[in-house]
């Protein structure tokens, strides 16, 4: 998991903007919180492998209760992917069509609009009014929009076909709502990918109690064979210490008296 979250923040960092501008904030990122994650599961790997080398049967069992805990937390994860709600999606999911304006902003929202097929957050009606720079290629769109022609500015991405600098298909879905549906189909996968790590997790809550059982019955098996040995021991001493006391004891025997 923490090589996962740092390979996800070193590929996509440019497209951080998305989420970190949104209501999730800077902190509840995909990358940091698989990085948390990993880290998390890491301390509790070494919290049972520490139980394990040191027979320690209450570290075990709670390293089972860690786990299963995990467990119920990853089955909640599956249950919201395979109900995942678009429109709760689309309240964490913000495209800065506003800073457009700003190179690396620029550069991603290219690459997302032209791999997602789609323009601006909501609609192509989000660059309405939007004063391009010289360094900005853009093509000119014209569109019947509340039954009157209006002639709108839009980056060339968000274009499909275009001539002369005149667009003549343009992109009619947001990219908040292509985000969602992205989502929303591979909602399936991501739930598959869940119930097998799922079940990995439930084979390791499984041998964590078995390991613990072992434990308990080995600790059990020792403290038996000891209580036999001192048992043992103590007999024989019991036993040394009669003999001793019989050895060391004098019998003396009273001779019959003879009368004249």
């Amino acid at each position: 998991m923490i090589v996962l979250g740092i390979s996800v923040y070193s590929h996509y960092h440019g497209l951080s903007f998305f989420y970190e501008s949104g209501s999730v904030g800077y902190i509840m990122t995909p990358s940091s919180l698989s990085v948390f994650i990993g880290l998390a599961l890491l301390l509790v790997s070494i919290f049972g492998f520490f139980g394990s080398l040191k027979l320690s049967t209450c570290m075990v069992n709670v390293y089972a209760c860690i786990l299963m805990a995990v467990f119920i937390i990853k089955l909640v994860v599956v249950i919201l992917a395979f109900t995942m709600d678009s429109g709760r999606i689309l309240h964490y999911i913000n495209v800065p069509v506003w800073g457009y304006n700003d190179p690396e902003i620029q550069q991603e929202m290219d690459i997302l609009q032209s791999a997602l097929g789609c323009c601006g957050s909501n609609s192509f009606m989000d660059y309405m009014g939007m004063e391009f720079t010289n360094n900005q290629t853009t093509v000119q769109a014209t569109l019947v929009i509340d039954g009157e022609l209006v002639t709108l500015t839009l980056p060339e991405v968000c274009c499909f076909s275009s001539a002369a600098g005149q667009c003549d298909k343009v992109a009619g879905i947001g990219c908040k709502d292509a985000l969602v549906n992205a989502l929303v189909q591979n909602s399936t996968v991501i739930g598959v990918l869940g119930v097998s790590v799922m079940f990995i997790n439930l084979l390791g809550i499984i041998f964590a109690l078995l390991l613990a059982r072992c434990i308990r019955k080995l600790k059990s098996a020792r403290a038996l064979i000891t209580w036999k040995i001192k048992e043992k021991i103590i007999m024989e001493r019991e036993a040394e210490d009669a003999y001793n006391k019989e050895a060391g004891q004098v019998y003396i025997d009273h001779q019959a008296s003879s009368t004249a």
